[in-house]
């Protein structure tokens, strides 16, 4: 009998994967918990006579790790790439994104990287849990009524709290999440609008299984942004979409625009962003994701922005 390639798992399976699915993943894999309480130990292990220098993948769920023991979070594998033993053939990291991860670096020694793509749906959901928050600005108005503000509350939201239904909805990002967000806030009766892409064209003519409502397609991203009453940002992280969103194209959207960013916190400029909801250009703001995962200080000040 052959023996078990040999998996690292960083972080407890609990609440993140199902018994059935980890019973099988088990009797697939000799399974190795890790327990380093620093990460200069974790890589020492990896080294030529250490306890995991023979191990063939790395599985790191991340989110379920003990207290005594160094968070390993985004970035992880940048750190440990020169500590990485020859056997280790796959890193399955838990997560969507990658953008932080040494891809190349991995890449050039010959180990593979996959992320898990399994969440578009739950993923949006929070969008659309954004835009309707954003549009009727539903933090800044609990928070009022806890604060003993009910009047107040109800009378602000009276002129500033916007029903979704007819608004323009502007979609940056028309993958499966895209997709998703667009056939769930045509159910609210939003319009939606996105930039024309060939790859979209392809997916509206020839996949009848997408399911798409109407799209208004705008030729560039500068006439989508002027035209609607809500952005969201769906897109993944690049260097062509690095401050997607700054000054220029705050200064073409219509006043009181909401924005929503489920992509990355870098594909807005937050200073930028800032400086629009003080302008009045943006009337709310739904963030599910911030710039390198910090709350910038203004935009959690601000009233009207959520996340």
């Amino acid at each position: 009998m052959s023996k078990l390639p040999k998996a690292l798992v960083i972080g407890s399976p609990e609440g993140l994967v199902s018994d059935p699915v980890w019973a099988d993943f088990s009797s697939r894999f000799d399974i190795r918990m890790y327990d380093f309480p620093t990460y200069e130990e974790f890589h020492q292990s990896m080294r030529i006579g250490g306890s995991h220098q023979d191990i063939d993948a790395i599985v790191r769920l991340g989110l379920n790790i003990p207290p005594n023991i160094e968070k390993i979070g985004q970035g992880w594998t940048k750190r440990a790439l020169p500590y990485f033993p020859p056997s280790l053939q796959l890193i399955v990291n838990f997560g969507h994104g990658y953008d932080e991860e040494d891809i190349p670096g991995l890449k050039a020694r010959g180990i593979s990287f996959a992320n898990t793509t399994g969440g578009s749906e739950a993923t949006a959901t929070v969008g659309i849990f954004l835009i309707i928050a954003s549009l009727r600005q539903l933090s800044r108005y609990e928070r009022m009524l806890r604060d003993d503000q009910f009047l107040p509350a109800l009378r602000h939201s009276a002129k500033t709290a916007i029903d979704p239904f007819g608004k323009k909805l502007g979609i940056i990002g028309m993958g499966s999440i895209g997709q998703t967000i667009a056939r769930q806030a045509a159910v609210l009766g939003m319009k939606i609008h996105c930039v024309d892409r060939p790859n979209l064209r392809m997916t509206i003519d020839l996949d009848s299984t997408a399911g798409l409502p109407p799209l208004i397609l705008h030729s560039n991203l500068r006439e989508l942004v002027a035209s609607v009453d809500c952005l969201i940002l769906t897109c993944s992280y690049s260097p062509e979409t690095h401050h997607l969103l700054s000054q220029g194209l705050f200064n073409e959207m219509r006043p009181g625009i909401r924005v929503v960013n489920i992509a990355r916190g870098k594909c807005i400029d937050e200073e930028s962003l800032c400086d629009a909801i003080e302008k009045g250009i943006v009337g709310g703001v739904g963030l599910d994701v911030h710039y390198d995962e910090y709350v910038y200080p203004l935009t959690s000040a601000t009233e009207n922005c959520m996340g």
